[in-house]
């Protein structure tokens, strides 16, 4: 019998694995992000309950640290349908959240005097948002183009973690 290769796991799943701090024998002795999210999350008292779509909501590296990352921005740009088991994306929301991260960085600059000048997106709403590939790029890309226009003072890299998905970036960056 045949089974179907498993879908990569989501880009938060990744990262939260990515900058689990581990001990010498790889287990993990602390879960970053979501301990820090939770920590934002009862700060703004949002514990058990949906975050506004286009909120972005920074926490500090992990273990990615030691690879050169010194910020991890988290976009909120689903909102639960239902039961929670199927999410909605307005695609106007990809816009926003790209904003915000770029605010966040600025602020994040001034602030915590971090030299920050590369932000790093996934392709947001295109997986368990289940916004469409193709709109999802050519939002994000048009989003990006509009603060990068702004601001000239960032670099910007959009990971992809599947073949489909770079295309569809690649095709979205052909267009104006």
């Amino acid at each position: 019998m045949l089974f179907p290769t498993p879908p990569p796991p989501p880009v938060s799943a990744a990262l939260r694995r990515a900058a689990a701090v581990r001990n010498a024998a790889g287990e993990i002795v602390d879960d970053v992000l979501p301990r820090e999210l939770r920590t934002w999350l009862r700060g703004h008292g949002r514990t058990g309950l949906p975050v506004r779509p286009g909120t972005v909501v920074a926490t500090s590296p992990g273990a990615l640290g030691a690879h050169g990352v010194r910020r991890i921005h988290h976009a909120a740009v689903s909102t639960p349908v239902g039961d929670g088991d199927r999410y909605h994306v307005a695609p106007a929301v990809l816009a926003e959240a790209v904003q915000a991260s770029f605010a966040l960085g600025r602020a994040e600059r001034a602030e915590l005097s971090l030299p920050l000048s590369t932000l790093c997106f996934p392709l947001l709403g295109a997986g368990r948002g289940g916004l469409p590939v193709e709109t999802a790029a050519r939002w994000l890309l048009w989003a990006l183009r509009r603060e990068l226009r702004a601001d000239t003072s960032w670099s910007v890299i959009v990971v992809t973690d599947r073949p489909h998905l770079t295309e569809a970036v690649k095709a979205a960056n052909s267009h104006p």
